[in-house]
Formats: structure tokens, C-alpha cells, sequence
């Protein structure tokens, strides 16, 4: 029999899902973002129980970031999120694998990297998304992904600080604007 893993990112600490039939695992930069106490409570409590709190492997990592790429999710998903998917990734292969998350850009990456998925407190994604980056003003689609000599993040033709991109509804609000023409840069659903 496969032994079940629940790999939780933040929400599943907040939720409070119950993990009684299986092993426990989470990422050191999800604990890093538990701030309320009874989040923090929860997490306590699952260490008691045998929680493990691991790094990801690095080549997993990789393949998560392409895998993001590819769908175009990697321009709003943080570092942490990239570390849970990659855990995930990681433990698939050895083990039943269900990554427990709210957030719908991870669910989607996951859906396309195969890797089951559980939700906290939300109903989480229907299908698979395919995204692009698309100038506002003169419609330009920008690539998303790449990385310049200086280690920052080329999300539309111009470097923008390395982290996570942030969005409201699908304006990319990260300062990112389009090299062609300088007007802002939106997530437009390609696919899905």
C-alpha cells in the first residue's frame, strides 16, 4: 500500500483540514508566513503529531518553474509557493501525494504536473488554465519567466524585482510595464 502524504501549504494551517490518515509535510517558508495564533496553534499541534518541515530538491524546483512557465502562472506565484509545489513534486514519485492549498495558480501548475490536489476552505480550480501576458495599450504579448544577468525577474521586456507579482483580478500590479509602448501588463487567460 502507498502511504499518503498531505504536502500544506499556509491555508491548510488556517482551514484547520484534518490529516488523520497520513503523514504530514510542509515547507520552512509556509511557516515563515503563519502569523495568527491559531494558525500558529495548529501548526503546533501537527508537529507534535509529526509534521515535517523540509527543503525541496533543487532539480524539482526546476521542473516546477518550467512547469509554471508553461502554463503562465509564474509571474503571481512567490517563492513559497514554487518551494510547495516542488515538495510536492518531489514526494510524488516515492509516495500518494495531495497537496492541500487554497491558492488557484498552485492548483493549476499542480493539475498540470499531475499531482492531486485538496482545498482548504475554497472550491478550488474546474480545469486547467493556460495564461498569457498582454500589454494594455498596445496589446503586445510579453514572455513571461526569464531571468537577466542581474537575477531579476523579465516578466515584460524589462526587469522587475525579483518575488512575487502582485495581482488584482488580472492586472499584474508589480510596476512591470510593456517595453514597446509602457503601459501595464494583464493576465489574459489563453486556454482552459
Amino acid at each position: 500500500m502507498i502511504d499518503k502524504v498531505y504536502v500544506i501549504d499556509t491555508s491548510g494551517f488556517i482551514a484547520q483540514v484534518d490529516f488523520r490518515d497520513g503523514t504530514t509535510v510542509t515547507v520552512p517558508a509556509v511557516v515563515d508566513e503563519i502569523m495568527d495564533s491559531s494558525s500558529r496553534l495548529r501548526f503546533d499541534l501537527l508537529k507534535d503529531a509529526g509534521l515535517r518541515v523540509e527543503l525541496p530538491d533543487g532539480a524539482c524546483r526546476e521542473k516546477v518553474r518550467s512547469a509554471a512557465i508553461s502554463t503562465g502562472d509564474v509571474s503571481v506565484l512567490s517563492v513559497t509557493d514554487l518551494d510547495i509545489l516542488a515538495k510536492a513534486l518531489e514526494l510524488k514519485s516515492w509516495f500518494g501525494v495531495i497537496l492541500v492549498t487554497d491558492d488557484y495558480a498552485i492548483q493549476n501548475v499542480a493539475a498540470n504536473l499531475g499531482i492531486e490536489c485538496k482545498t482548504a476552505a475554497t472550491p478550488g480550480i474546474r480545469k486547467k488554465v493556460l495564461w498569457e501576458l498582454k500589454c494594455t495599450g498596445c496589446g503586445n504579448v510579453v514572455e513571461s519567466g526569464n531571468v537577466v544577468g542581474s537575477g531579476k525577474a523579465v516578466v515584460s521586456g524589462k526587469a522587475m524585482k525579483s518575488g512575487k507579482a502582485m495581482v488584482s483580478g488580472n492586472v499584474v500590479e508589480s510596476g512591470i510595464e510593456c517595453p514597446i509602448c509602457g503601459s501595464g501588463v494583464r493576465r489574459r487567460r489563453v486556454k482552459g
